[in-house]
């Protein structure tokens, strides 16, 4: 029998505290500490720095003059800006799941065009992350291996703020979509994303131990300023 793969919805909740569950997730995972997990979970008006881009004074003026928090991600790659009207997931998986980073994107990826596609929309997945609408970018996802785990991240934009998310990131435009332009209704994230697994979903609640990980990690590390600031990066978690 195929075994279920948990889904958490972890809903709107505050920028680090999303980075540091994420965070956790991932640890406990490696450790085989709990089982497959896929979860949702959306931000506030917020910028996501990489875990070793440095934190701009022109950056930090925007977020204030905007009301935006800013958090730094344990994995690499730049700044994305964020807001409850993009819907995110954390997937961690065994790392043999896929034979590659790659085969993970194009899997999910194609996966969630053909959700879209049976919306009515002109979706396509490009590799090597990116889930278009014609020409316009309406998802990405991104992964890394740590171990035995991968962890695979995306996010959907449903009802941004496009302009609002540029000026965030200090840009006069960003080559993005949302499903409301379209007038689109929310695919099914979570059911596509099991069915490109080939296994059911089993709706749960993040554990007392993830919980409390995510507590430590978001004190200790994740939700300091010296750790957003970049003023004292320790070695990446992931």
């Amino acid at each position: 029998m195929t075994a279920a793969l948990r889904l958490v919805d972890t809903g709107l909740n505050g920028a680090r505290w999303n980075v540091a569950v994420t965070a956790a997730l991932a640890e406990l995972h490696g450790q085989g500490r709990i089982p497959d997990t896929l979860r949702l979970h959306r931000y506030p008006v917020s910028v996501l720095l990489g875990r070793s881009q440095p934190l701009t004074a022109a950056l930090r003026a925007t977020c204030a003059r905007r009301g935006a928090e800013i958090a730094r991600r344990v994995t690499g790659g730049g700044a994305v800006a964020m807001g409850p009207g993009v819907l995110a997931w954390d997937l961690v998986v065994s790392r043999g799941t896929w034979p590659s980073l790659d085969a993970a994107a194009a899997t999910i990826g194609e996966a969630l065009a053909a959700a879209l596609r049976a919306l009515g929309l002109a979706a396509a997945f490009r590799a090597p992350g990116d889930i278009l609408i014609g020409t316009r970018k309406v998802a990405g996802t991104s992964g890394l291996f740590d171990g035995p785990t991968l962890l695979h991240q995306g996010s959907l934009l449903v009802d941004a703020d496009i302009g609002g998310m540029a000026d965030l990131l200090g840009l006069p435009d960003l080559p993005v979509t949302t499903l409301a332009a379209h007038g689109a209704p929310m695919p099914a994230i979570a059911d596509s994303i099991a069915t490109a697994l080939g296994r059911p979903l089993h709706p749960a609640a993040l554990s007392e131990t993830e919980l409390g990980l995510a507590g430590r990690l978001l004190a200790d590390e994740i939700g300091t300023e010296d750790f957003v600031a970049g003023d004292a990066l320790p070695e990446p978690a992931l």
